[in-house]
């Protein structure tokens, strides 16, 4: 029978990747209101090529991307707490998803060069980290 301690800290660790998550989603919303430092990456990006970067899709982007990561964070929260036997199942999932779409964040390249800064795919990689740590947490309990 699994402990309320492990219970506790699977579900702890859940809800660091929706605070991560959350971290993503704010940088983004400073970000655009700011000093759209995005824009100016994918500016300098597109420039040269008599192009213009739409920033209503790379915050888009961002921002669907931070609202994934936590939805489906809390999912797995929700089933770690209520001790759902498909918990780890879905925490891995999770974490590939999350993974994935922050991968794309950091791979996405055109003409040779990346649209979106490292920053944020770092910022994306944090939830999907913080997802291996719970996966781990309840894949032990099984």
């Amino acid at each position: 029978m699994p402990t309320t301690r492990g219970r506790h800290g699977a579900a702890g660790a859940a809800m660091s990747s929706v605070l991560l998550s959350a971290v993503l989603l704010v940088a983004a919303v400073v970000d655009q209101a700011g000093g759209q430092s995005l824009v100016d990456h994918a500016a300098a990006v597109y420039a040269p090529h008599g192009k213009d970067a739409d920033p209503n899709l790379l915050y888009g982007l961002v921002y669907t991307v931070a609202v994934v990561d936590a939805v489906l964070s809390l999912l797995v929260f929700r089933a770690a707490r209520a001790r759902w036997r498909s918990a780890s199942v879905l925490a891995v999932t999770t974490v590939v998803a999350t993974g994935a779409l922050a991968a794309l964040l950091l791979a996405t390249t055109e003409y040779g060069a990346q649209i979106f800064p490292a920053v944020w795919g770092v910022l994306a990689l944090l939830p999907p980290a913080a997802g291996v740590v719970t996966s781990t947490l309840l894949l032990r309990r099984r």
